[in-house]
């Protein structure tokens, strides 16, 4: 069956580190608030050690240790929220450490196909997580971890009204940055 829609485009190194700084500060950026009560309850930790110290009831290496431990959790949450955000922006350039960057998008009727040196990748529409318009490119986000990106210039207005379409049909969202 032939798609509906065919994107090809040449992933240039310039464009492949503005897609990863881009997605760095978004990931990094979104959902900061699944992250607060670690840093609200280790900010409460810590004041609850520091007074019992105060007022003699833990030996203060005790309470250093105790304090040690709660800014271990507290990176550990920093740490998690970058790493997520890093490997969320390299799925989306699969294609930058091949010989051959030529990337090929098909979009079909019941599902998309992305094609490049050394992967291949399909996925229903049904699992379209979200869509993200950048300034630059589109980012279409899909549950099974997977992540397609579309160079703006490449973007029709007949691919962009299929994009929303599709994304209506599944309930998932269309955010403009």
């Amino acid at each position: 069956m032939e798609p509906l829609h065919v994107v090809e485009y040449e992933l240039s190194s310039e464009f492949a580190s503005e897609v990863q700084r881009t997605l760095m500060r978004w990931n990094t950026r979104r959902h900061w608030r699944r992250d607060l009560p670690v840093l609200l309850c280790g900010l409460a930790f810590s004041a609850l050690i520091i007074w019992l110290g105060l007022s003699g009831w833990i030996l203060p290496g005790v309470g250093g240790g105790l304090l040690c431990v709660v800014l271990l959790f507290v990176v550990g949450g920093i740490y998690r929220r970058r790493s997520g955000a890093y490997t969320a922006s390299l799925m989306a350039l699969l294609a930058l450490h091949t010989n051959e960057r030529r990337v090929r998008i098909e979009f079909h009727e019941e599902r998309v196909r992305l094609e490049a040196e050394f992967f291949r990748g399909e996925g229903t529409w049904t699992e379209l997580e979200e869509a993200v318009v950048f300034s630059n490119f589109w980012l279409l986000r899909f549950s099974n971890g997977g992540q397609i990106v579309l160079p703006a210039a490449k973007v029709s207005p007949a691919l962009e009204s299929f994009l929303r379409s599709r994304a209506q049909d599944v309930d998932a969202p269309v955010h403009q940055t």
